[in-house]
């Protein structure tokens, strides 16, 4: 069994390579992060499985994903909770929106995947499903 340093390191991994892969419009790569059933909560909506995050993709603007430090929580020895900020500049026209991630994360045969994410904008009076 990994340490938990090295699960640590392995999720931090993981979160890098999100907004990488992001970044460089790599939306299978990107997909394979994720376990087959994840959902991510956005805009106010729920997208599931590698289908769902597939058409979340298709209609959000491209853009540089700028990812602060990873807070980890293991929950158990297959199982953990992460949080992380994160600045996104939309590529079209600069403009910025700064928001948290909230993660579910899985062991898997593969690694560590994320299994939920639910992304809060941080806005004016304070977090916020929607941005500004």
């Amino acid at each position: 069994m990994p340490t938990i340093a090295e699960d640590h390191a392995e999720i931090r991994n993981l979160l890098g390579r999100y907004c990488l892969l992001l970044d460089h419009d790599d939306v299978e790569g990107w997909v394979g992060l994720f376990t087959p059933d994840a959902t991510f909560d956005v805009y106010g909506r729920t997208f599931e499985g590698h289908d769902g995050l597939r058409r979340m993709l298709s209609g959000a603007p491209g853009g540089l994903h700028l990812g602060g430090a990873v807070a980890i929580d293991m929950v158990g020895d297959n199982h953990a909770r992460a949080q992380q900020n994160l600045l996104f500049i939309d590529r079209t026209n600069g403009e910025s929106r700064s928001a948290v991630y909230y993660d579910e994360l899985a062991r898997t045969g593969s690694g560590w995947r994320i299994a939920a994410r639910r992304c809060r904008f941080i806005v004016a009076a304070g977090m916020s499903d929607r941005p500004e």
